[in-house]
């Protein structure tokens, strides 16, 4: 029966993991909430867990993990569109369609107003449930039974949606295991968690994204849905992509600051749905993916990161002195951190704009509260570490050779990305 459900695990491992590298336009329509893109919301589904070793159990875990869901955070998003919408109003050239809009655009920038990027209610309560569950999926990690210390470094970036996402993980912690002892930290010395990329050729990117909206997107007949007269839209819509792009995100983003209770999905069609996400997509793939175009770049930036994972998970595996260390900070940093692992489905290349959306997926990659968990389990008599890696809580493959995935031998698994860092 244990092996039955032991092969069962692995089957599900290889499906779940399979169906990380893909994504069907029909699976993407399965849910409108997939158009938010890198503001979906986060969602935990429950999947089984393979067991452990025989004989091994976890102490140790070292995480990385993006805010929570939050407010836009450039106020540009909500001017422009908000803006046209007004004048429109004001001239009596809005179409009802036009007029719901606008009062759904004018609530989402006043509650925006003076919150730019901040982190949200449902922002609060995605880390503190992430929290939970990994006490609750790992409790030798964090017991204090029979004298034994539980002591976790926490730290973030100097943004406060960061420090506030860390706040939330630390404080559910305390909550379930009042002895847990915790250090805090967010300063600019942390650069590993978030860097700039200042070689990143950000204009040919947004150039590629706005082409392949004018190219696949009738925006004709979204502006004239909104409207009641083409002479006036010829007149005051000087950049109907970037009118309807912004529109889009701020669509997304409304699951995110849940409080408000409307939706703006009801402008789009399923087709404007994938096509805009399309565009939002490829920015985030070719900006800090793992593309052609500045893959390298966003990489190289995370081997600081990655070597810092290293040198704490060496020095707890050998001390035994940490329980945790928790890293709070950006998806410029999970994304290409998860594509400089070589995760299965995050490291995929495309070179073609049209395609890129089939190979990679970025709320699947780094949704809001995108988390990625290296779970160290030691065997009691042998003193042997094994690891199991979690993106979003959910089993993942790595290029290391193992014969007991999906763990991996922590020696195997160090020497590995040592190699990487080279």
């Amino acid at each position: 029966m244990n092996q039955l459900k032991f092969s069962v695990s692995v089957l599900f491992l290889l499906l779940s993991t399979f169906a990380q590298a893909q994504t069907t336009k029909e699976e993407f329509l399965s849910d409108v909430n997939h158009a938010s893109g890198i503001y979906q919301i986060y969602k935990y589904v429950p999947t089984p867990a393979t067991p452990a070793p025989k004989g091994y159990e976890p102490f140790y875990i070292s995480h990385y993990g993006r805010h929570g869901s939050r407010w836009i955070h450039t106020p540009e998003t909500y001017a422009y569109p908000l803006n046209v919408l007004n004048e429109a109003h004001k001239a009596g050239k809005l179409s009802a369609l036009g007029e719901s809009l606008y009062e759904r655009v004018s609530l989402a920038a006043k509650d925006a107003e003076g919150r730019y990027g901040d982190l949200t209610p449902l922002g609060v309560r995605e880390h503190r449930e992430i929290a939970e569950r990994m006490f609750r999926s790992f409790p030798e990690v964090f017991s204090t039974k029979k004298g034994r210390k539980c002591y976790i470094y926490s730290r973030s970036t100097v943004v406060p949606r960061c420090i506030l996402s860390m706040a939330a993980n630390n404080e559910r912690l305390k909550e379930l295991n009042p002895e847990i002892e915790i250090t805090r930290d967010a300063a600019a010395r942390f650069t590993y968690l978030n860097n700039s990329y200042a070689n990143v050729k950000r204009d040919s990117v947004y150039a590629i994204r706005d082409n392949f909206i004018k190219k696949h997107l009738d925006t004709e007949r979204f502006i004239n849905s909104l409207f009641t007269d083409k002479a006036y839209v010829k007149d005051h819509v000087s950049d109907p992509v970037t009118f309807i792009r912004n529109i889009h995100l701020i669509s997304g983003d409304l699951p995110d600051v849940d409080h408000l209770k409307i939706s703006m999905a009801d402008l789009f069609t399923s087709d404007d749905h994938f096509t805009l996400w399309q565009a939002l997509n490829m920015s985030s793939y070719y900006n800090v993916g793992p593309s052609a175009v500045n893959g390298k770049v966003a990489m190289d930036s995370s081997k600081l990161l990655l070597r810092e994972i290293l040198e704490c998970a060496d020095n707890a595996v050998k001390t035994g002195n940490r329980s945790a260390d928790l890293r709070f900070g950006h998806d410029t940093y999970i994304i290409p951190l998860l594509a400089l692992l070589d995760i299965k489905g995050m490291n995929n290349r495309e070179s073609v704009p049209e395609n890129i959306y089939a190979v990679w997926s970025d709320f699947k990659v780094s949704p809001m509260g995108a988390n990625l968990q290296i779970i160290f389990y030691r065997n009691g008599k042998t003193g042997d570490v094994v690891v199991k890696l979690l993106h979003c809580e959910k089993e993942v493959e790595i290029p290391v050779k193992t014969d007991i995935a999906p763990y991996y031998h922590w020696k195997d698994f160090k020497a590995y990305y040592q190699s990487v860092l080279r």
